[in-house]
């Protein structure tokens, strides 16, 4: 019994791996040619002021949509929206659960094994089982809190290009 309390304090501890690999808001630096443009951020609750380019802004990684604008005086602004996207650092659930896969495959293996049954099959089906199950409410944690996902693209660096002139009337 001790030894099952202290395999699922190491499950639960580990819970949240993506959270706390990549937070819950991701850094994006952006740049623009020329410097010196405004970035304005529309990304859920973040702040509307992303300062000015060059610039690192941080977005919620669980906001969808998401976006920025970068603008300068005499430019063309120029929106760039990010996508949402799932992090592999989430696969790191897997890992924390891979004790209670193991620990299921190993007593499935000798059952099925006793009952005349495919016993690396079972074993295999429950493995992959357990660790999903095992896995799920930390997945859970993380899609919730943003640490699933991350915005891409993870940099920005645009040109904005000077903004038509008009021709003035001929006096």
């Amino acid at each position: 019994m001790k030894r099952a309390l202290v395999a699922a304090a190491v499950v639960f501890t580990a819970a949240r791996c993506a959270t706390v690999v990549n937070e819950t808001t991701e850094k994006i630096p952006v740049r623009s040619t020329p410097a010196g443009a405004v970035v304005s951020v529309d990304c859920g609750n973040a702040p509307l002021y992303g300062g000015v380019t060059p610039a690192t802004i941080a977005v919620p990684r669980v906001a969808t949509p998401c976006s920025i604008t970068i603008a300068k005086e005499g430019y063309v602004p120029v929106k760039v929206n990010f996508q949402r996207q799932l992090s592999s650092a989430s696969n790191a659930n897997k890992v924390a659960a891979a004790p209670v896969g193991a620990f299921a495959a190993l007593i499935s293996f000798v059952v099925a094994d006793h009952l005349g049954m495919d016993a690396d099959k079972v074993a295999g089906s429950v493995y992959s089982a357990t660790t999903a199950v095992a896995a799920a409410p930390a997945n859970a944690i993380d899609q919730s809190k943003g640490g699933a996902y991350k915005q891409v693209p993870g940099e920005v660096d645009v040109t904005l290009d000077p903004e038509p002139t008009t021709p003035s009337p001929p006096r």
